[in-house]
């Protein structure tokens, strides 16, 4: 499982380089988040001043290339996650939370794959006020459920150190 995470951070760091180089071009004064504006662009009026500042095949491409992220962090935050949770003691609660979060992770991934698919309508014309507020709840779950994940891989390393 240890080169499983090494792989899978390795991929991880890989494509965030790779969107933020790619994506670059999709951060302006409209647009300080990137593609994450996108991702949180709760009206109609919001994602047309977004697209009418950038290139549509920039934004695709950007898109297309986080489903390879999606993959690569999913499995990371997963794999993590049990790995933190075998460190802590038998039965006890962060134990517990770390073989839930391990599944959580892939919850995390579903709700990025269909706000992905929501964003690849919106910017073909094919959007209703309805499908952006899904983009940006399915956009917001994730970073929660990705955050709260983090914030347990983080909570355990001193423990993990110890055990050493």
């Amino acid at each position: 499982m240890k080169k499983n995470i090494s792989l899978a951070a390795f991929l991880t760091v890989v494509m965030i380089i790779v969107l933020r180089w790619q994506g670059n071009s999709l951060v302006n004064t409209t647009s300080p988040g990137g593609i994450v504006n996108l991702e949180f662009a709760y009206t109609p009026q919001r994602l047309l001043e977004l697209l009418s500042h950038w290139d549509i095949t920039a934004v695709k491409t950007n898109i297309w290339l986080d489903f390879l992220f999606i993959i690569s962090y999913t499995l990371f935050l997963s794999v993590a996650a049990e790995l933190c949770s075998e460190r802590w003691p038998e039965n006890s609660v962060p134990r517990q939370a770390g073989l839930f979060f391990a599944k959580m992770a892939y919850l995390a991934g579903i709700f990025d794959i269909a706000e992905n698919l929501l964003m690849m309508q919106s910017i073909e014309g094919n959007y209703t006020i309805t499908l952006l507020q899904f983009t940006f709840y399915f956009a917001a779950i994730k970073f929660v459920l990705a955050g709260i994940i983090v914030i347990y891989l983080l909570a355990s390393l001193p423990f993990i150190i110890r055990k050493k």
